[in-house]
């Protein structure tokens, strides 16, 4: 009977860590010595024997006192890394986000270096203000663009959107886009690019708006250009054909029926105050005089807090209006109106006042006046945040520009005054001719504004075929033929729709709106924006054939943005970042700071940090040197 061999067993493997397994089971390989020895006849004995050799412990020694060379370079995918490069990608990114200089950067990585000596993702953060810039400007800013374009690729219609603001010298032009993403958040809004021109003429922002879109290839997705209500963008009330934004626009996107949106927020704002400049009393510049008389002299400050005391009154600071938006008046009126017994008793009682400040106070109708235009703009301030909401779709602007409309037709009608406005004539003008006369003067404002508004709504007629798809709680009363203007309207703008498709998958919508009309579902479902109404259903559905021409309908109602505020909020962003303190930033550092903040601007700090994380190429970029090459 033949001896039985031995094996290099786990348990020999744990007791002498330096042998793994060799040529066979019979068979231990030195790590250390990189050789062989055969366990088959003595076993632990034979593994004993090499490890006290002396060969076996010179090489032991040799390896303590040297490295591999490659223990000196670590794979740029390694954890280490990627958690390196996510920390300096988060980091540029929280500088953007809470408006912080690239100066501060030198000083926070630094002082994380120090803080955290435990971790090895700080001990090797390196990024100062040259490599923050540089991350924003050469990598998340073109991430941006490009998460866009590809995003895009599925979208069928998009609408474009521009205006113009003067920062000192530089005269600023931001490109907004805005498209339905059933798949994402629904309606989207995107800062496509931010451009410096030296002039603001119809040929120039035409021509910039076109190659923006031309560059990316979403020429033949626009179906509408958004901005206000200026001659430059849409040539008048009338919008005839001529040197204007919107006609060369068409010419270059060879889009006769491209549509047009003026700004619905101006066309309140300018209703308001043509109505208002009718006014024997210019409310505006008394406003603005009051405000500078007091804004950067503490002296008179103090004495108006005194006479404030002295009427009991709580003193509060007079705010600021803006000349360039006139609704910005509404707060203003509201808090001298506050303190109009104390402003009255200070100018009367000085010595020497504005002239005009004195007169105004003087008056016994001035405080009349006031109220009036207060109570006339609270119309509109209700409204105007309404207008104002960044997912608004077209009707939805329609029927809030509609209700003020009507606010002021049935003010009008019924020769409303407010009871404080009637009280101050009685009591200063009794049932004389002055207190008549300055009642015609603020009916003849409730016409004036209505008329102004009235003509210029009337572009939002044209999308009344879209009305089926904001009534959707009354869905027994909605038929397959309100649909059928619509078609129309979309076959005519070159968007060709299935009819006998639409019509099956019109059914079953119908059918998942009878789903959502009882108990507390339908509640939740209808107090939904509208666009999240549409997106709810289309994921509901099983694939796209259940929606397909449903979706080309919602994918060109809702790319059409209702306003142009999204501009509005990005010069406000530029604002915050472009400061006096951070003067030495160009134009193109600028746009990749925006272009950062604005598109990124559902993400948080933390979630950024897990989004890079998870993107292999975007870590890598910012790794690279090739982020400093422009």
């Amino acid at each position: 009977m033949s001896k039985r061999k031995c094996k290099f067993t786990e348990v020999l493997r744990a007791k002498y860590p330096c042998f793994t397994k060799g040529r066979d089971d019979f068979d231990a390989k030195c790590s250390i010595c990189d050789c062989h020895v055969d366990v088959s006849n003595k076993g632990t004995i034979a593994l004993e024997r090499h490890v006290t050799t002396e060969k076996h412990k010179k090489m032991i020694r040799a390896a303590s006192s040297s490295s591999k060379v490659t223990n000196y370079f670590q794979s740029p995918y390694s954890m280490t890394h990627r958690n390196i490069h996510a920390a300096e990608g988060v980091l540029a990114f929280h500088t953007v986000k809470h408006h912080q200089s690239y100066n501060s950067m030198t000083c926070t990585a630094s002082l994380t270096r120090k803080m955290f000596t435990d971790s090895e993702t700080a001990k090797n953060l390196k990024c100062g203000k040259t490599k923050t810039e540089a991350i924003i400007n050469q990598v998340v800013a073109p991430h941006a663009i490009t998460t866009i374009i590809e995003t895009l690729k599925n979208i069928s219609c998009l609408s474009v959107a521009t205006d113009a603001s003067n920062h000192g010298a530089e005269k600023l032009f931001p490109i907004m886009i805005q498209y339905f993403n059933w798949t994402g958040n629904g309606i989207e809004t995107k800062l496509l690019d931010l451009q410096s021109l030296p002039n603001e003429t119809s040929l120039s922002i035409a021509h910039l708006v076109y190659e923006t879109l031309n560059t990316h290839q979403l020429t033949p997705k626009c179906v509408a250009f958004i901005g206000d209500n200026a001659n430059v963008n849409f040539g008048g009330i009338n919008r005839n054909p001529g040197q204007n934004v919107f006609t060369r626009l068409k010419e270059s996107l060879k889009k006769e029926n491209l549509i047009g949106i003026g700004c619905p927020a101006h066309i309140m704002h300018n209703s308001l105050r043509h109505g208002v400049d009718l006014m024997k009393l210019d409310v505006e510049s008394i406003i603005l005089k009051i405000f500078n008389y007091f804004s950067v002299y503490t002296v008179r400050t103090e004495a108006l807090k005194e006479f404030c005391d002295y009427v009991e009154l709580n003193y509060q600071p007079l705010l600021r209006h803006s000349k360039t938006r006139w609704l910005s008046l509404f707060p203003c009126i509201e808090r001298i109106l506050k303190l109009y017994p104390a402003l009255k008793e200070y100018f009367l009682s000085q010595r020497i006042s504005p002239y005009i400040i004195k007169t105004f106070f003087e008056s016994s109708t001035s405080e009349a006046y006031l109220w009036f235009t207060h109570s006339l703009m609270s119309i509109y301030q209700a409204n105007l945040a309404k207008v104002e909401e960044e997912h608004n779709s077209l009707l939805e602007i329609s029927k809030i520009l509609q209700s003020v409309l009507r606010m002021l037709q049935n003010r009008r009608n019924d020769k409303f005054l407010p009871l404080r406005v009637r009280q101050l004539l009685r009591d200063n003008c009794g049932e004389n001719e002055e207190a008549e006369s300055i009642s015609n003067e603020f009916f003849s404002v409730y016409e004036a504004c209505e008329n102004y508004l009235k003509e210029w709504i009337k572009p939002f007629d044209d999308f009344k075929c879209f009305e089926w798809m904001t009534v959707l709680k009354e869905n027994e009363n909605l038929k397959y033929e309100a649909l059928v203007p619509c078609i129309e309207f979309l076959s005519i703008r070159g968007v060709e729709i299935d009819d006998a498709k639409l019509h099956d998958q019109f059914c079953s919508f119908i059918s998942f709106l009878k789903s959502k009309s009882d108990g507390d579902s339908a509640d939740k479902y209808y107090d939904l924006k509208l666009y999240e109404q549409w997106t709810m259903y289309f994921k509901s559905a099983k694939n796209i054939e259940y929606f397909s021409e449903l979706l080309k309908i919602c994918e060109f109602y809702f790319s059409i943005s209702a306003h142009n505020a999204n501009v509005e909020r990005v010069f406000s962003l530029i604002n915050t970042q472009w400061t006096k303190e951070r003067n030495r930033l160009s134009v193109e550092s600028v746009k990749a700071l925006i272009l950062t903040q604005y598109n990124f601007k559902n993400m948080s700090c933390e979630d950024f940090y897990n989004y890079l994380l998870k993107n292999q190429e975007l870590l890598t970029k910012i790794g690279s040197s090739a982020k400093y090459d422009d």
